[in-house]
């Protein structure tokens, strides 16, 4: 079986990890730097105001050492759930952060944006059309339940990761994510 090393630097993004740790972590020559970035434990509020409960300098502070690093020795760093819940404003969240720093780092790098949040009339043709059901015991969905939705996204897997690396990606922002998917 071939070794593939993957360095996590931190447990979500913007919780921070200590400088030495990582450089060691570099060391051991990763072939990717990989991290979540969110969580379902802070609760619905986050998703639904469309607001990261990390810190914006502290994400940043963590990925304007990953990034660089990951550049030089060659490897992608890959972000799931980006912005702490993976809708549309969270994944911006993060790519505002990450093209700042391209910009003061003057860094260039195959960027991946993917996307896990439904368009709402999407969601409604698909539950007319009985393809969506609820997680027992939760109640059955309603079309009234999604025009009530703020933001709906779904978590992804391993895949649209394999794709994006596939592509060329350097550095990969993605929705909400299946936490082990980034390490997938």
């Amino acid at each position: 079986m071939k070794e593939l090393r993957i360095l996590s630097p931190t447990a979500i993004l913007g919780y921070g990890f200590p400088m030495e740790s990582f450089v060691e972590g570099m060391k051991r020559k990763p072939h990717v730097i990989a991290v979540d970035a969110g969580s379902t434990d802070p609760g619905p509020y986050y998703l639904g105001a469309g607001k990261s409960f990390t810190d914006r300098n502290s994400v940043k502070r963590d990925l304007e050492i990953m990034i660089p690093a990951a550049l030089k020795a060659g490897i992608p760093v890959i972000v799931g759930t980006a912005g702490g819940s993976g809708a549309r404003p969270h994944v911006e969240f993060a790519l505002d952060i990450v093209k700042e720093i391209a910009r003061e780092k003057r860094l260039s790098f195959k960027l991946a944006i993917i996307q896990s949040e439904f368009d709402k009339e999407f969601v409604k043709e698909n539950l007319r059309k009985g393809n969506i059901s609820p997680l027992y015991p939760a109640p059955e969905i309603t079309g009234a339940d999604v025009d009530e939705s703020v933001h709906i996204v779904a978590q992804m897997g391993e895949e649209p990761f394999i794709e994006a690396l596939e592509n060329g990606a350097n550095v990969i922002l993605a929705g909400r994510s299946y936490d082990p998917s980034v390490f997938s």
